[in-house]
């Protein structure tokens, strides 16, 4: 198994409904490369501008931005 250092990546935590898991997907423009999640604590930078955090008593959510959703 060849190992590349993972600093500087970018790409996507995705969730499969269907797996219930999540992965890690970079891009490289017309294919991609999907990577299982197996480190328990892993540091991101959200860089996009179509998620918000929201907060609430409740709960606290990553999810899309009302941007995104139209709103």
């Amino acid at each position: 198994m060849k190992e590349i250092n993972a600093k500087g990546k970018r790409g996507f935590i995705l969730y499969s409904p269907i797996e219930k898991r999540y992965f890690f997907r970079i891009y490289h423009g017309d294919t991609f490369t999907d990577y299982d999640i197996n480190a328990e604590e892993i540091e991101i930078e959200i860089i996009g501008d179509w998620t918000s955090l929201y907060e609430s008593e409740e709960y606290n959510k990553l999810d899309f931005s009302s941007k995104a959703l139209g709103k």
